[in-house]
This record gives structure tokens, sequence and C-alpha cells, in this order.
């Protein structure tokens, strides 16, 4: 009986550059501001104190310091917002509940830090650790334009992307990652070789580190589900000029933004094993 490959994935402590990818530690670059882009703000200043909304609260916006109350009603998240129309800062968003799920990851003083350029333009970066990194959390769709004068304005940053936004993306990703082609086994990239996925399209144009965050839901790749929940990362591959997809584990991630630690990303590990287990795996990699 002759042998052939099989393959499972892991996940191994990987951070590399191999195969023509562009896998550069984001660790290595300068450190600017972490964001979420967020509409309503979490906290105001009260008697000059930081203060989360409660009902009948009145403060001052961090940012502009104008006049902000407390909205605590029983279909919206509670939070501050100006008084009549006003909003200070154009970049916010309508924030949901996926933006407060991530913005409670992180210590309070990191959570909505007011990042100032040098001429004095000023936003609200939602989270800002203590290395000055800054994450923009993107729900809503966003136009190309303002998305790179967003990354201007921070410097070094990363995107994490809601991509339970468009009830199309999840399907069409899931094609996407299935059908894809290995493109490199460690770490695991894929090129997304099907049309299909359009949330790969808005946001291929690659100019800072791209996660994709599909909450629980889970993936299966050339038959084999993957091993842990995961963020999909969008990275260039300079050989084809094309985008490719890795996961990255969820906890590597958040290790990343709290320490600085390295990003770990699942991969592929073949083996030589029986011709009959090879087209077992092969025809589950069909369904």
């Amino acid at each position: 009986m002759c042998n052939a490959p099989y393959m499972r994935l892991v996940t191994p402590y990987v951070n590399s550059r191999s195969a023509g990818l562009y896998l550069r530690s984001i660790r290595q670059q300068p450190f600017q501001a972490f964001s979420i882009g967020g509409g309503k703000m979490k906290y105001g200043l009260v008697n000059g104190a930081r203060h989360e909304a409660e009902p009948k609260l009145r403060g001052a916006c961090p940012n502009c310091d104008a006049e902000v109350v407390s909205r605590c009603g029983q279909k919206r998240i509670w939070h501050w917002s100006h008084l009549g129309k006003l909003e200070c800062d154009r970049w916010w968003e309508p924030e949901t509940e996926w933006h407060r799920t991530w913005k409670a990851l992180f210590p309070q003083e990191w959570q909505e830090v007011i990042h100032v350029a040098a001429e004095g333009e000023r936003h609200i970066a939602d989270v800002k650790n203590d290395r000055g990194l800054v994450i923009e959390f993107q729900h809503s769709p966003l136009d190309p334009e303002e998305r790179l004068s967003r990354e201007k304005f921070y410097g070094t940053m990363v995107w994490v992307v809601d991509g339970m936004r468009y009830k199309r993306d999840l399907p069409a990703f899931r094609e996407a990652v299935a059908e894809g082609y290995i493109v490199h086994d460690s770490p695991l990239c894929l090129d997304p070789r099907t049309r299909a996925a359009a949330i790969v399209r808005r946001w291929a144009p690659l100019r800072h580190h791209v996660f994709i965050d599909f909450g629980d839901e889970d993936f299966h790749i050339a038959g084999f589900r993957a091993p842990e929940k995961v963020l999909w990362q969008f990275l260039f591959n300079r050989a084809t000029g094309r985008v490719v997809i890795a996961a990255v584990t969820r906890e590597s991630f958040m290790k990343f933004c709290l320490n600085g630690s390295e990003l770990q990303h699942l991969t592929v590990e073949r083996h030589q094993g029986p011709r009959r287990r090879y087209l077992r795996i092969s025809r589950r990699a069909r369904r």
C-alpha cells in the first residue's frame, strides 16, 4: 500500500515572515493608539472624574468639554450624549453591544482616551493601551476615504471588524475559507479564490493590519474544523499581489493587546499516512 500525506490543524506559537507573506509583527512598529469605533460615549466627566452613564446624571464631554447627559433607557445601552444633536467627533458611530463587549476586556483607563495629533486635531480612541497602540473596532460601513483619514491620523494601528454586520458575509466567508487554496502551512494562509466574500473585497486594500471577528462561529478548512475560536487576519502575499487569510487565536490577540505578546496563528501539519486515510479526508473536504 502506498503512502500519501494527510494533514491536521494545530495552534503553535507562530508569528514570522516566510514564503513571501507580509507577516511583520505589529509589535515591531511604533505604537500609537487603540480605538473602538464608538458613537455614544461610555464615559463622561462628573465633577472632573470619569464616570459611566447612570440615570439622571449630567457631566462634561472629555473631548470638547461640552455638557453631556446620561441616556439610560430600556432599548439602548446606557451612554452619554451631547445636548441637542451636537457630536464633537465625526468618526463616532452608534455603539453596539459588540463594541462594549470588546471594551470591557481592557482596563478602564485604556478606554475612550483622547488622541491628539501634532496639529491639534482630536479624536476619541476608545481603547488606548499603555504602549500607545490604537485599534479601531468597526461595526458600521466605512467609506474608503474616511478609513484612509483614520489610518493617517492614528499612524500605526489595527482594525477589528464586526463580521456579523451583514447577513451574507458569514456564509460567503465560510465558503471562501472552506474552498480557499492553502498557500502556506505555517502559519496557515488561504487564498480566498472566490468573489463571494464581499468583506474580503471591502477590506482588501491593506495599509494596516485587519482582523475580522465572527464571534463564536465555527469554520472548516479543507474539511477540518478549526480547533478553537479565531480572528481572521488579512495579509498581503507579495509573491502574488493578493490578499490571503490567516487565523489568529483570540487569546493570543488579547495577550498581544495587553502586553505585546506574539500573535499565534493556526498552522497545518502534514504527515505520511495510509492512502485510504488520505482519501477519506479528501472526500470530507468536498462535502
